[in-house]
């Protein structure tokens, strides 16, 4: 006898769609069958509805405990649940995860505070070159790095990003980069500064699309050299794809993460919105956006996230252009936003489940247990209405910034129910579990 059978659904994984049922026992899909096996204590009928995987968000800032006047756990992997994302990697800059004893205690603080399972990203600051395997084997889930200082985290210089390259790829881990050189985004800054600039269009030359090349360049050449395996974050124009592909195609363990904001957003409603488009690199020009989408549907960029990075919209308000915090609100609007596309038949949900689930669970080496629906993965499941017609508004978001850029957008197809291990957790918007349902998540 199953705990759980979901019936009649249509299923969707990054290289199938069928007709089927899924039981499950003990947190696990247990079976896939063609007909209901009427063998469960609990049945969902799915008719009309899509069953995926759950998402994974590899790239989030909850904040949790350094700022949680800007996020917590709580209410972060609330907003997650609801949108569909089931496992998230959490990146606290305010208070980095830099030791085994501050994941130890980390992973205590949050065992009973998340509604999503999770890990943790260690950051890597210079003077941690040469003590890093210790934290991968306690189970980081991959390193950090930023070439150019921000949020208060330091940049590291080429010699420092070559070393800790090398340590990263002799234990076999993974990791993140920002890329923006230092030197160029400092250089800007002064002479915008100097020129008395607090307008809203200080952001785009700031953080010039040049200054992100750069970086991206002696990335990925550094990360060909060592053989790491490296995710250039947040990817902003299709110039850095090309750059990824360049050392790909030399052998290069490189990904690309995509984020939404770089499709729906551009230069104008950076100018126009100000605080409430601060984020970096920021979004580029409309032409440059529309570039992206096509370079995300033939698999030049592999990676689906939110970077979820939310402050108040008083915080949002407070101080000049230069002082309010960089970041967006993101988790609870990404999934939706791409199956929007995928209703306007600019993406296949097979695309979406492949970024968004599958190869985040490959790379991050949480797969085949996380990002499929396989006998013996976890029962992280979504359940699809693709023919729901909704607006997204700020009074829905669960973050705690309670607003959201996409305010106001009409979209189409939304998840209905999300189940972390077998456990439904979200139901038609609304949270329905306790906080600590969400575990720490290890590799496979």
């Amino acid at each position: 006898m199953f705990e759980l059978e979901i019936i009649n659904a249509d299923i969707v994984t990054s290289t199938q769609s069928y007709r089927g049922c899924v039981s499950i026992q003990g947190g696990k899909i247990a079976a896939i069958s063609e007909t209901p096996l009427r063998q469960a204590k609990q049945t969902i009928d799915a008719a009309g509805l899509t069953l995926v995987p759950g998402m994974i968000d590899q790239h989030v800032h909850f904040m949790d405990p350094a700022n949680t006047e800007r996020e917590d756990f709580i209410h972060g992997s609330s907003g997650a649940a609801v949108a569909g994302v089931t496992t998230v990697i959490e990146h606290t800059h305010s208070q980095p995860v830099q030791s085994v004893g501050g994941f130890d205690e980390r992973i205590r603080y949050l065992s009973n505070r998340s509604l999503t399972d999770f890990g943790l990203a260690a950051h890597v600051f210079p003077g941690d070159i040469g003590k890093l395997k210790p934290l991968w084997e306690r189970g980081a889930i991959l390193f950090k790095m930023f070439t150019c200082t921000t949020h208060g985290v330091p940049a590291l210089n080429n010699d420092q990003l070559f070393r800790a390259f090398a340590e990263i790829a002799s234990f076999g881990g993974c990791c993140m980069l920002h890329c923006e050189d230092d030197s160029i985004t400092a250089g800007n800054e002064e002479r915008l500064k100097a020129a008395e600039r607090c307008d809203h269009g200080v952001i785009p030359e700031w953080r010039s699309a040049t200054a992100e090349e750069v970086a991206v360049n002696n990335v990925a050449f550094m990360a060909r050299l060592t053989g790491v395996t490296a995710t250039i974050a947040h990817v902003s124009h299709p110039l850095i794809v090309e750059l990824i592909m360049r050392e790909r195609a030399q052998g290069a363990k490189l990904f690309g993460e995509f984020c939404p904001q770089y499709l729906f957003l551009n230069e104008d409603i950076v100018r126009e919105k100000g605080p409430f488009a601060k984020f970096t690199p920021p979004a580029r020009s409309t032409d440059l956006a529309q570039g992206l989408l096509g370079l995300v549907n033939n698999g030049s960029i592999q990676l689906l996230a939110s970077d979820h990075a939310p402050s108040t919209a008083e915080q949002k308000r407070t101080g000049t252009i230069w002082e309010c915090h960089f970041g967006l609100p993101g988790v609870d609007t990404t999934f939706p936003m791409m199956l929007n596309l995928v209703s306007q038949g600019l993406i296949s949900l097979q695309r979406v489940v492949q970024m968004y689930s599958e190869t985040p669970a490959k790379v991050l080496g949480l797969y085949p247990r996380k990002g499929c629906i396989a006998v013996g993965a976890d029962a992280d499941l979504v359940l699809v209405d693709r023919n729901k017609k909704w607006t997204v508004n700020n009074e829905q978001i669960l973050s705690k910034a309670g607003w959201t850029p996409f305010h106001g957008t009409d979209v189409v197809g939304k998840a209905q129910m999300t189940l972390v291990r077998g456990r439904l957790v979200a139901e038609n918007g609304k949270i329905v579990a306790q906080p600590g349902i969400g575990q720490s998540v290890s590799r496979v």
